[in-house]
């Protein structure tokens, strides 16, 4: 079970709940049942693989979920930009 796994089980949400929730951020206008139309395939793609989804959507699922996604960078001095 991977990190967002976790987040759901200890919110007791749904995939169709976290659609929605994804949904209302990017289309509030819709009905719950359109966003988890609209949404439920990749919500879930993203959850069970989220090292394969896009950055935005993992870190919008994690904020959703009550966590905060932290990039660490490690050795600044050997990157170039």
């Amino acid at each position: 079970m991977n990190v967002l796994e976790q987040l759901m089980k200890e919110k007791d949400w749904s995939y169709y709940q976290l659609s929605v929730e994804y949904g209302k951020l990017e289309h509030p206008d819709l009905s719950p049942a359109d966003l988890a139309k609209k949404y439920s395939t990749n919500i879930r793609k993203a959850v069970r693989n989220p090292e394969k989804a896009r950055f935005e959507t993992v870190k919008k699922l994690v904020e959703l979920l009550g966590g905060e996604l932290v990039i660490r960078v490690k050795r600044v001095e050997e990157l170039s930009l």
